[in-house]
């Protein structure tokens, strides 16, 4: 078991068995900690955070059971540049079985790039759209054409604001139905984006 740096891409953990399944993850935009968590903080002491890092809090408990990447942060990310590097990567201690992509927030602009790519997506167990921003029309109509043509490959975790356009984020959870679209509530407390950064614990509980 290893950590393994993809330049220029991001990080890479590989599990103890090469075969085991791969979670690829683009996250989303810098968050201070207290809109994470609702702890109040010294200005000096609440910087926002890059995905690349908080990304691990939330995929770190499956180290045990799959390979898992998590990308630098999605802005200036070509998703499929990416998933290439990650490919040619592989040796005799890392050979995933299947990949799982894992988009959250601003990972929708990596993932344009890669799940536009049919032959890719031909390859992946799961794709899970974890509070994905849609709020653009190039985003909204990416996400929408994408979910109706691939719907069963597709799991879609959000909030009530996470997709900043209500009428994509219908489309999704319509086609997709109560088992695979699954609201996440805001509750007591709540401030800043914890409900949104909830929907990445809700999801990686969901993983297969």
């Amino acid at each position: 078991m290893s950590d393994i740096d993809i330049p220029g891409y991001g990080k890479l953990w590989v599990a103890n068995k090469s075969d085991l399944p791969l979670l690829v993850v683009f996250g989303g935009i810098a968050v201070k900690p207290s809109q994470m968590d609702g702890i109040k903080r010294n200005k000096d002491d609440d910087n926002p955070v890059q995905s690349d890092v908080y990304m691990w809090n939330y995929v770190n408990p499956l180290k045990n059971r799959i390979h898992i990447f998590v990308s630098l942060p999605p802005r200036h990310m070509n998703g499929l540049k990416a998933y290439d590097a990650l490919v040619n990567s592989q040796d005799q201690k890392f050979a995933p079985s299947q990949q799982i992509p894992f988009l959250f927030n601003g990972g929708y602009l990596p993932g344009m790039g890669l799940l536009g790519e049919k032959a890719y997506v031909n390859k992946f167990l799961s794709i899970f759209l974890v509070d994905i921003w849609m709020g653009n029309s190039t985003s909204a109509d990416f996400y929408t054409h994408f979910v109706s043509t691939n719907a069963d490959r597709v799991t879609y975790l959000f909030t009530q604001g996470g997709a900043a356009n209500d009428d994509a984020r219908d489309k999704l959870a319509r086609k997709l139905g109560s088992q695979k679209a699954i609201k996440v509530d805001a509750q007591k407390g709540d401030v800043g984006y914890m409900t949104h950064m909830r929907t990445n614990t809700v999801a990686v509980g969901m993983l297969p």
